[in-house]
């Protein structure tokens, strides 16, 4: 009984130092391989995107007599829609206070029967349909814009609403930063002041709302893209690591547009082939790798 126990034992201890000594030169033989995660080079559109802050603004018209005077009649409500040529209000001189063109009344000051003071404003109106964004873009990005660019325009208020713009005028001279319509003084970034015009439906923006802007320098509808993470620099240039049967091989590439994740490939890989997304820095030409799946 004794000697059957002895063997039983000796024969585990020999299966476990097996197993121990093949985990060993498992471990040794994959000592180089890097586990990588990868992505299939496509073809698709691509948009470079320059982003910037901006303020709507629109035409304020500020209405009052020239004269002082008592109103003795008010046409409108605040928030009511009117046209140009529209009579607002009448004074008590027979003067009327006309609207020079449409918009909405944003505020009225006075009530039927007070006076008002010459120079001051009686009936506030905002011509919306005319609105535009003024956006600050950094004098680094700004050799990239021009005049026509399309502008993708965006609200934190309206988080599912996107709005279409396209640039009409870039200031010729860069002033610095404001923020909150006030220059920070310890910040010394300069920005070149862009207006940007809707040519879409923008009802829901109103006048000194912030929003966020993304301008459209170039595009292309069908090009080879690859995730930017793929890219690494080798010798100073763009390099990507090409899989292929377990292994990685290094390849310089020749890129073009770049958006916020991805990049246009005009030289150097062709669709379908797959390319290493992560760990590149560990990749050696023709070293041995091992897919992670996402």
């Amino acid at each position: 009984m004794m000697n059957f126990l002895r063997k039983k034992w000796l024969w585990i201890v020999g299966v476990l130092l097996l197993l121990l000594i093949g985990n060993f030169l498992i471990g040794w033989w994959n000592r180089d391989v890097v586990k990588i995660k990868t992505a299939i080079v496509a073809v698709g559109p691509i948009e470079e995107v320059i982003t910037a802050s901006g303020i709507v603004d629109a035409p304020v018209y500020d209405l009052g007599p020239k004269m002082g005077g008592k109103i003795i009649s008010i046409f409108v409500r605040e928030g009511q829609r009117v046209y140009g040529g529209e009579t607002l209000a009448e004074f008590d001189d027979t003067t009327r206070l006309v609207c020079p063109a449409g918009g909405i009344v944003a505020k009225i000051n006075y009530d039927e029967g007070e006076t008002v003071i010459a120079g001051t404003s009686a009936i506030t109106v905002v011509n919306y349909s005319k609105s535009w964004v003024n956006a600050q873009v950094d004098e680094i990005d700004i050799a990239n814009v021009k005049i026509g660019d399309k502008v993708k325009i965006s609200s934190d208020v309206y988080p599912d609403i996107a709005f279409e713009g396209e640039i009409y005028w870039i200031a010729p001279l860069a002033e610095l930063r404001k923020v909150g319509g006030r220059v920070k003084m310890d910040e010394e970034s300069y920005v070149f002041p862009c207006k940007i015009k809707f040519i879409s439906k923008h009802d829901e923006l109103k006048v000194n709302m912030s929003v966020n802007v993304e301008i459209i320098t170039r595009k292309k509808e069908k090009t080879l893209l690859i995730p930017r993470e793929s890219i690494v620099a080798k010798d100073e240039k763009p390099t990507v690591f090409v899989v292929k049967n377990g292994q990685a091989f290094q390849t310089a590439i020749v890129t073009g547009i770049r958006s916020y994740t991805s990049a246009e490939v005009t030289s150097g890989l062709s669709s379908g082939e797959i390319v290493a997304i992560s760990n590149g820095s560990k990749l050696k030409d023709k070293g041995r790798v091992k897919i992670e799946q996402l």
